[in-house]
Formats: C-alpha cells, structure tokens, sequence
C-alpha cells in the first residue's frame, strides 16, 4: 500500500473537542486488506473486543485520523503480533460518548485528548496502566510522566499513557511581522514600529480567546491546579482586553485552522492565534513565511493519551500495541504523518533533519511553560463574557 499523503485541513484536529461534523469513518487495519483480498479471508480476522479465538487477534482503536494511515498501521504491526483496526473519531466527546454507550466492549484501546482520560477511568471504561510492562515508557518526557501521575491518575494510579501532543501561540507571516520576543501582547498590544491595525486574527472559542488574553494580562496562577479559575475582576480584565483589541487590532476571528490557512495567505491578517500543528502542516507543504511563536507567559497545550478498555480480551496485546505507538520509530512515523512531536524524545533519531525541526525533540525546559488543557470552574460566567466581547 502507498501511504497517504497529510491532508492541511485536518491540523489541529486533535484540538478541538467540540466539533460534531461528519461521522466516525472505519478504516481496516493493513493485515485485514490482505486476509480479505486474499483467499484466506475468513471471521477469524475479528477479534478484539469483539471476541474471536484463532487467527491473528484484532486490536480496535477509537482515535484521530492520522492513526489511520497506512504507514502508521504498518509500523504497528510489523512489531506487534496483531492486526490494528483503526476508527477514526472527530473529537474526544464523541469517543468518551461512545464509550460510555457500550461501544468500550467493541474497542480495545481510545486515544482521546488528556483531560477526558479522568472521565473514562471515573467511568470505569479504562483499566490501569502496568507502567512496568511498557518498555517505552521510560524514554518519554519528564513532562509527561508527571501527567501520568497527575492529570492522567486517580487515587495515584494511572490510567492513561501520553502519546504526542501540540500546543497553541500565534503564527505570523515574516514577510510583514518581523523576528520579535513571542508574547501574547503581539495580539493585544501590538509590536512597535509595526502597523497591525485590524490585521490580526483569533480564535473564535471563548476557551482560547480568553486564556490568550489572561495569560496576555498576567493571570498565570488562574491556570495551576486542576481547573482554570478566573477571579470576577480577572474576567472583567480579560473582556476589557478582548474588546479594545477588537477595535483596535483584530481583523476577525477564525473558526478554526482552515480558516487561519486561507487568512494569512491571502492577507487577511498577518498575525493569528494557532496551534503549532496548524504551522507545521503549512510549513511541510513549502509555507516557508509562515513562523510560529511560543509565548513566554506560557502556552495552552494539548497532548494525547490512550487508555485501555476494561472490557478488551486482550488486555496485554492492546497494552503493546499502546507501548508501539510511543517506541522510537513507529513514533516518528507517527509524526510525520500527523504533523506533530511525540513525547518520547528518542523520535527524532528517525526523523529527517527537516521533519527534526518541524516535529523532533525539542528542548524539556520548553514544555515547562505549557499548561494542558484542563476545565474552567466558571464556564457559564467565561461564555457570558465572550458574548459581551462579540456584541461589543
């Protein structure tokens, strides 16, 4: 099979947990197109979950679509002994939902984004992680094995493993913004000696938007602990912020990634909140203008993490396939494909010089800045707010 090539429009996708276009599409795992092309093809290709006693056991994977690329498939099973049936979801909402309805006894392994991953252990739809058993787990990010014993635990046991992550700033084109200290006062106050009346752009997600502007102010502690708290003068601060930008500096606000695509390169805008995904997908299509910019106030993060069903019938082989997913290799293949780093460093020995700089190892002392996606305490007030910013 000839792998696909990256498709632009889906970067980032793994951000965004709130879309609801389109459906979850199945993709057969490589060994199952060659039993069922060939004339051994028979039932005993269904296992997993689903059961089934001979033949080579199916590993079923709920997750994004860059899972489900051929070369990612193949790396996969080439080092383990199962077939990787891979169904591509548009959000981990819709992977928690699902699992919730009883589709955890037709999955073995989901790979939502980090902060449904307490949801599913509460739920009872994830089994603990056998930290031991995963020969790739030592590797990782100090980062990252830290959210495993956070974010990713209850009661001090994990219940999912990181797998790559991303994390959001803002994308310039340098052929109008010039180098610059990355701030998040670029989108709100501006650069001097650069003219960027209505010629910046942000995300139109209260979410966002508003962390952008109380990270912009200064409101860093409103991040630490389990959820994201804004005090009732903070969010006045954060709407005062977001509304004087709005006429002073924004050019309009984006949807999502296609839309900071299309912007910038016709001009729209030359400077756009955006994740790093987003930036590296331009740039692997031969953007070379397009730069990204990490704030140093700190940065939204994502990162992905499977968990494990506890209805699987193959508990140890969905665990090694988990484990694969993190080894060097089958991790580089994984980020080429999907435009993003993973959080076992060791990658970058089998990444391309090129694909190094896009999405290789990058220094630890960066992701001590970043902040996971976690929930916000006050949702209702934060979507009162953004209303009044909108209408402004």
């Amino acid at each position: 099979m000839s792998p696909r090539q990256p498709d632009a429009s889906d970067a980032d996708a793994p951000a965004d947990t709130t879309s609801d276009a389109g459906h979850p599409h199945s993709t057969v795992g490589r060994r199952s197109f060659l039993a069922a092309t060939g004339a051994a093809a028979s039932a005993t290709t269904l296992a997993g979950c689903l059961g089934g006693t001979t033949g080579t056991p199916t590993i079923n994977v709920l997750t994004w679509e860059h899972y489900a690329r051929d070369d990612v498939a193949a790396a996969v099973e080439d080092a383990v002994d199962a077939t990787v049936n891979v169904t591509k979801s548009i959000s981990s909402e819709k992977m928690f939902a699902g699992w919730q309805a009883g589709k955890d006894q037709q999955f073995d392994i989901a790979i939502p984004n980090n902060n449904y991953v307490p949801k599913f252990a509460a739920a009872g739809l994830a089994a603990p992680v056998p930290v031991s058993d995963l020969d790739s787990y030592p590797a990782i990010y100090d980062f990252f094995k830290n959210a495993m014993d956070t974010q990713l635990a209850v009661d001090g046991t994990p219940y999912g493993v990181p797998i790559r992550f991303g994390y959001y700033g803002y994308g310039y084109d340098s052929r109008a913004v010039p180098d610059h200290d990355p701030s998040w006062s670029v989108l709100f106050d501006g650069i001097d000696g650069v003219d960027l009346s209505s010629a910046v752009a942000l995300y139109d997600n209260h979410f966002k938007a508003m962390s952008a502007a109380a990270l912009h102010l200064g409101f860093r502690d409103a991040f630490d602990g389990d959820r994201i708290t804004l005090s009732e003068s903070q969010l006045g601060a954060v709407t005062d912020a977001l509304i004087d930008q709005k006429q002073s500096l924004l050019s309009g606000y984006i949807a999502g990634d296609a839309s900071f695509v299309k912007g910038i390169t016709k001009g729209d805008f030359h400077v756009g909140h955006t994740g790093r995904m987003n930036v590296t997908n331009m740039r692997a299509d031969g953007t070379d203008w397009i730069e990204m910019a990490t704030p140093t106030e700190g940065a939204l993060s994502w990162f992905e993490a499977a968990v494990v069903s506890t209805q699987t019938d193959h508990p140890d082989l969905a665990w090694e396939v988990v484990n694969e997913y993190i080894a060097p290799e089958t991790g580089a293949t994984l980020a080429r494909e999907g435009h993003a780093p993973s959080v076992n460093p060791e990658t970058t020995a089998h990444l391309s010089e090129r694909r190094t700089e896009l999405y290789g190892a990058i220094d630890p002392a960066r992701l001590a800045d970043m902040i996971p996606s976690k929930a916000v305490a006050n949702e209702d007030a934060w979507r009162a707010a953004w209303e009044r910013v909108k209408t402004a």
